[in-house]
């Protein structure tokens, strides 16, 4: 390659990726900031509660987990790819920590809540957690078994493993029509699909079809929607969830 053609390789890589993933990263992010901004500051003003340790590490393991998938978009934008590919590692570690942090958590917070006498909250709660432990892992190893031979694939299923966990940060957001988990959940999983909306918007505007991406995604989260919705607030659900967490009579 001439030393032209070098030069003129980061700005061909960076023209040939939309900006559409780097505003998805920045996207969720801010989503997670708007969901998790308040209780946290409730948290250092002594309003609420200080909670367990695990939560900490839970929430220090995601905000590191998403600064890690906006500076990995930035890069890509500016062209920086070999950089892009050493950091990549880091999110094998950071994957694990996230993953092992979210099913302490779920073990650990299933108790204290049903400790408290709200075990009928922790096994609703327990629907949720048992969609991020199954899909994350999935769409975060679909990413890296594509990152060498399809980059099309790679980058959204990044997005998609990170889009199942937001709804944590979408249901603290009371301000927001349909957020009211009383009864139902439907409200907020309808907003985390709205998250995705910008994706598909702009693949059916470039490729003219839905990439195959976002098809397997809405079809694994189809059957947790659907549990979800008939489970919330379900006594038999509540009961089987009591024996599986092994608070069960």
């Amino acid at each position: 390659m001439s030393a032209a053609a070098a030069s003129m390789r980061p700005a061909l890589e960076r023209s040939s990726d939309p900006p559409l993933y780097w505003f998805m990263t920045l996207l969720f992010l801010a989503t997670a900031v708007a969901g998790f901004a308040p209780s946290s500051a409730a948290i250092l003003s002594g309003a609420v509660p200080v909670p367990p340790l695990v939560v900490h590490v839970h929430a220090a393991c995601m905000l590191t987990w998403l600064i890690l998938l906006v500076t990995q978009a930035s890069l890509v934008r500016g062209g920086r790819l070999a950089l892009h590919r050493r950091l990549g590692t880091v999110s094998y570690a950071v994957a694990v920590a996230l993953l092992a942090a979210m099913v302490t958590v779920t073990i650990v917070r299933y108790g204290d809540i049903t400790d408290v006498g709200a075990g009928p909250v922790a096994s609703n709660i327990l629907l949720l957690q048992i969609r991020s432990i199954v899909l994350f892992p999935a769409f975060y190893l679909w990413a890296i078994a594509a990152r060498r031979t399809d980059l099309a694939t790679h980058k959204r299923a990044m997005l998609f493993a990170t889009l199942v966990l937001l709804d944590a940060a979408i249901a603290r957001m009371f301000w927001l029509p349909g957020t009211d988990s009383t009864t139902t959940y439907d409200g907020v999983h309808l907003w985390l699909l709205a998250l995705l909306v910008p994706a598909v918007v702009a693949d059916l505007a470039r490729l003219g079809k839905i990439h195959r991406v976002y098809v397997v995604g809405l079809a694994a989260l189809a059957p947790f929607f659907v549990a979800t919705h008939f489970g919330w607030n379900a006594p038999a659900w509540h009961a089987f969830a009591a024996r599986l967490m092994g608070y069960g009579a």
